[in-house]
Order: C-alpha cells, then structure tokens, then sequence
C-alpha cells in the first residue's frame, strides 16, 4: 500500500467535511461583529465553530497541534512493515462528560464514521447539537484540501477556552477497521490550577475501539480504510467502545507516542 492509495481512499470520506461544516457555521454567534471566535483562516476553511465564553471569565486561544510521528518501520504486519496515517480529526471544547463517546458505551454513528472510514463530519453534526464548541481539523499544515497525515505531516486549529473547559478529539489509527485515538472520555483539562496548559499532551491520548467492526490484522485487513472496496465495508461487532488494551483481538499495537503527537500552545488571554 503506498501513501497515496491512503489518500485516495479517505479523500473520498473526508472531501464533503468543509461542506458540511460549513453549514453548520451559518449563523454563528460573534460571526456578524467581525469575531471569528479566536480561529485563524485554516480553522475557518475546515468549518471550526465557537460559542462565546462565560461573561467576564478570561478566555485563552489555544492552538493545538496534532502531528503524525509514525514512520515506515512503525507497524509491523504479516507482509512487512508500515508507517500509520491519521485521519482528519473532530474536536470539541466542552464542560461535561462524555462529548465524543462513553467508554463502554455503543458508538454513535458519527464515531463510527471517523474510527472506521476516517471522516470526522458527521461526529461533529452530532456534537453541533450539544453545548460544545466543535469542529474539524481536514486539511493538513500546507495543505492544498481534505487529507489524511503521514509521517511527518500534522494537522493544527485553534480553539477559545475559559478555566473548567476541557478539550476532546479523535482521530482515527488508519491502519484498523475501527480504531481511533482520543483522551479520556472526560476530555484532556486545558487549565492547571487557574493557569492555561501548554507543551507536549500526548499521555493524554489513548488508543481506543468503537466497537463497530470486527479487527483485523492491522495494516493487512481487507476490510480497512486503505484497502477496503468501499465505506462501512467489514463485519458488525456489536461491541461498545473500549481501550485497544482490554480488547483480546491477538494483535500488536504500536504505542500511542510512536505514532501521534499532539502539542498546546497559547496565545493571547483575552477578558
């Protein structure tokens, strides 16, 4: 399989994201003043949404940065070895539990969509329903539209937050039927004792199973985003979601660090 067969495959699941996003930005509070809610032009094109924050809570724009650190020698599979692409990623800033998935819970149908076929749009038509501030991560840093990320490429948005915000996101492990990476189901803290985090948060991601379709060998399945004949292909589990490692599959699974970095840095706090 050769990184462009990738592409070409989730291209397909993850081209009508902006579209759809973007709908769902009509009418944003704060758009009609000129306040883009603290998103740079890339959040913009990917269809990112904010709410406004808490009245006279201090609000932090937080950039986040999700990097693919896999390289060719990452996953080792029956026919050699593999890098691990990522998906376009969904991501919400929220208070309470619970905003993607419940662990031990069945996936929604958006979830299903990103940990299966990696397009992340209609997780996040389900979480524009919610009180959370959502939206997408498709196109890749220098990017020309919607990809998945090899090694070494990263996906990055910003996000606005007050203290007791927490942030969520989930992209899928590419090389599974129906694998993602995602924090705890309460979310990653984006405050520590009053104070706007930053640096490296990827202990924060696990590497989880929906639940939805049943695993094959990773990097070899037929019935995997990169070699399967179309979306949804593969055998129901009728599973909930679930950490890969309480999940008795028989199969090796890199560790998270060897695959995904994901970085927070801050920019101006606002009142």
């Amino acid at each position: 399989m050769t990184d462009d067969t990738t592409r070409r495959k989730l291209l397909l699941a993850a081209g009508t994201t902006g579209t759809v996003l973007a709908a769902g930005c009509a009418g944003a509070g704060g758009m009609d003043d000129g306040n883009d809610g603290g998103m740079n032009n890339e959040s913009m094109d990917d269809g990112g949404s904010t709410d406004d924050g808490m009245d006279g809570d201090a609000t932090t724009t937080f950039t986040v940065r999700i990097e693919n650190v896999s390289t060719g020698q990452t996953l080792e599979t029956s026919e050699g070895t593999v890098a691990v692409p990522l998906s376009p990623t969904a991501y919400a800033v929220h208070e309470s539990e619970g905003a993607l998935f419940e662990s031990g819970g069945s996936a929604s149908a958006g979830l299903e969509r990103l940990a299966e076929d990696g397009s992340p749009a209609e997780l996040v038509n389900e979480l524009e329903m919610s009180e959370a501030t959502v939206g997408a991560a498709t196109t890749p840093v220098d990017g020309e539209g919607p990809a998945p990320i090899g090694p070494g490429e990263a996906y990055e948005f910003t996000v606005e937050a007050t203290d007791g915000q927490r942030l969520s996101l989930a992209t899928m492990f590419v090389q599974s039927n129906d694998l993602f990476y995602a924090p705890e189901p309460t979310g990653m803290p984006l405050y520590e004792m009053g104070e706007p985090i930053e640096g490296d948060v990827t202990d924060r991601l696990l590497l989880w199973d929906a639940g939805t379709e049943e695993n094959e060998d990773p990097g070899v399945g037929g019935n995997q985003a990169p070699r399967q004949m179309e979306a949804g292909a593969g055998p129901e589990e009728n599973a909930t979601v679930r950490r890969i490692s309480e999940v008795d599959d028989g199969y090796d699974y890199p560790d998270t660090a060897d695959v995904v970095r994901v970085t927070v840095s801050t920019g101006s706090m606002e009142n």
